[in-house]
Parts: C-alpha cells; structure tokens; sequence
C-alpha cells in the first residue's frame, strides 16, 4: 500500500526516516538502533523492515545509497540508506503536527513543559 504523504506518518516510518537523517545506515544496524532507540519496545524483524525501507523509497523519502564492505573485511557488502530531501520534508511535517499536539497536551497539563 503506498503512503499517503499527506497523512500522518506511520509511527515506525517516522523512526526510519530520523535514524536515517541522523545516519546512513545498513539493514541490519537500523534494527539495532530503533531497538535501542525505543529501550527495546519497537523490533523489526528482517522481512518487515525491508518491506518498510521498501515502503519508504517508493515514497521517494528514502534511497538506496550504495554497498559498503564491512569494516573487517569479512561478509557480504551492506546496502546503505539515506533520507532524500523529500524525506527530510516528511519530518519535517510530522514533527510540526506532533508540536502542535504535544503543545495542546502542554495547555492542559498533561505533559511537561518546555524547559
């Protein structure tokens, strides 16, 4: 199913997307770092998240950067993945709709401050 890039962004998408802003990086790391990210609460397994990676790139939010040799020498080549710019505008949106609800929160007293 294709996004929809006037929708909210899938809360899983939306991990990608920064961890990949913060980083290019490889399959197998991402998993890492949204399982550390998310103190173990959020896990893909392979399958799902290259479908979502997949997901990601036919949106034009993501693109396939190349391989990259592991830095020992040994294993396959990893596929590196980046945010494209139309990515980086997709964070940005959603992080704008995100302050808006976190500030609505904020009003009533139901989550901290900004400090």
């Amino acid at each position: 199913m294709p996004i929809d890039p006037n929708a909210p962004l899938n809360p899983r998408h939306y991990m990608i997307l920064l961890l990949l802003a913060e980083e290019p990086t490889w399959g197998v790391r991402l998993m890492e770092r949204i399982e550390a990210r998310s103190d173990g609460g959020v896990r893909f397994n392979a399958g799902s998240l290259y479908r979502t990676i997949g997901q990601l790139v036919d949106a034009g939010w993501v693109a396939p950067l190349g391989d990259e040799l592991p830095e020992d020498g040994v294993g396959a080549p990893r596929k590196m993945y980046g945010v494209t710019d139309d990515g980086r505008e997709a964070i940005r949106r959603e992080a704008e709709r995100q302050t808006t609800w976190l500030d609505s929160a904020r009003s009533l007293g139901l989550a901290e401050p900004r400090g």
